[in-house]
């Protein structure tokens, strides 16, 4: 005989189910962030603050969860990974190794949260807050004092040793982003990539954030030919540097830093590629061919830079008898890791030539691995081998887009060299 279930326990039920329908988990999937651009900051040491702009935008008007592009200039870095959990949303740093999480607050019109790096040897965390409908970048709007366009000599002061790198600089007609000038400071590895920001009165405010650095510029004009100012790199203490306006002023050939060591004419390695068959140059598959071997990490973005251009450059030339093999320092020791990064990069970057584990992301090390080297200066490098196996020119570092007129003479300079180790 079935007993019937008393009234007041029916209640009970009845307040119970109240209260869980009360909690309105429709409401909180379909709540969405506002479309647009938005204006972002990152809390770095001494108080300095980090501003960048990224958009959100719900691509199908049925999707719940958005994607985010981060705009540096002319640069658009999509971010198209992204969950959601209540209000709180991870976004993946596109192939890099880290994330913002962070909690939207309806009422404040406000995303706060983290940004965290992970790194092999230097992970980090910095403070994340963004607001929605906002395109200016710095928070400045008196008019330029001095119009500080064009080519500037840079040293980088720290702990009493210095570096040398030029500034570029160019004045900015339109764009999504409020600000008026972008540019960026070319080194003898590379360069630091898109800078975007404003002059007003007589100081100037550039920063990158790519997923990966965080870069910021901040900086006095005592006059039209000279700027005194700090540099902040992540969650690093900032740099000294000082600028003189020099149009003649160039940087030490990049075909000059790192070279075969006496007694050598080619390389030899042999490492895993992503399937774990250890590749060599030996292999038959690369008789007779023009080479290009790439040192790179997926947690450059210098590297990237390079691995974009290498990537139209194969597609271009392997079917005329060019192979390119990149060889991957990593910010870990363990193959299944590395492959899970380098499997990304492939397929985020369209890369169709034979990517290989080398190893950890340290200079040294990789130096190790190719003792005919006198050193490894940067990543990325690039050496270019010609049919007969001889190495005939070694590039450190890496000029990207950001760079305009050097990454433009770069690619046409390369393309021509390529083409006449073909045609040898």
């Amino acid at each position: 005989m079935t007993k019937s279930i008393p009234i007041y326990f029916s209640f009970i039920i009845l307040i119970f189910s109240a209260i869980l329908f009360s909690c309105n988990p429709t409401k909180e999937t379909s709540m969405k962030l506002p479309n647009g651009i938005w204006r972002a900051t990152l809390q770095q040491q001494e108080g300095a603050v980090l501003p960048f702009n990224f958009e959100v935008n719900y691509p199908n008007e049925s999707d719940t969860i958005p994607t985010f592009t981060l705009i540096n200039g002319e640069e658009k870095i999509l971010l198209d990974d992204v969950s959601k959990k209540g209000n709180t949303f991870t976004i993946p740093m596109h192939i890099f190794e880290g994330e913002i999480i962070a909690e939207w607050n309806e009422t404040n019109q406000k995303l706060t949260g983290k940004w965290n790096r992970r790194s092999f040897t230097n992970a980090s965390s910095l403070d994340f807050s963004a607001t929605p409908n906002t395109k200016t970048r710095f928070e400045v709007n008196q008019k330029p004092k001095f119009d500080l366009s064009g080519k500037w000599e840079t040293y980088f002061l720290s702990q009493g040793d210095s570096s040398t790198a030029l500034g570029v600089f160019e004045k900015i007609e339109t764009s999504d982003v409020k600000g008026n000038l972008k540019g960026t400071f070319l080194t003898t590895t590379g360069d630091y990539r898109y800078l975007f920001g404003s002059v007003s009165n007589d100081s100037l405010y550039l920063s990158c954030f790519d997923g990966s650095h965080a870069f910021l510029f901040v900086a006095t004009a005592e006059n039209e030919n000279t700027l005194k100012g700090k540099f902040w790199s992540g969650k690093g203490q900032p740099v000294d540097f000082i600028s003189t306006r020099n149009p003649d002023f160039a940087l030490p050939k990049a075909d000059t830093l790192t070279y075969l060591k006496e007694g050598y004419e080619t390389i030899a390695f042999e490492f895993p590629n992503l399937d774990g068959k250890l590749i060599s140059l030996e292999n038959p598959d690369y008789d007779g061919k023009v080479k290009i071997i790439q040192l790179l990490g997926s947690w450059c973005p210098n590297c990237m830079d390079e691995t974009n251009f290498l990537t139209e450059l194969y597609k271009t030339y392997n079917p005329k008898g060019l192979e390119i093999i990149g060889l991957a320092y990593e910010q870990t020791e363990d193959f299944d890791d590395a492959k899970v990064r380098l499997e990304r990069m492939k397929k985020r970057l369209n890369v169709d030539y034979e990517i290989l584990f080398a190893g950890r992301s340290d200079k040294n090390f990789a130096a190790e691995t190719l003792p005919m080297l006198n050193h490894v200066m940067s990543f990325p490098t690039t050496i270019f081998i010609d049919k007969k196996g001889k190495v005939r020119k070694i590039h450190t570092g890496f000029s990207g887009k950001g760079t305009g007129e050097y990454y433009d003479n770069y690619v046409e300079k390369t393309t021509n060299f390529v083409e006449m180790l073909l045609s040898e």
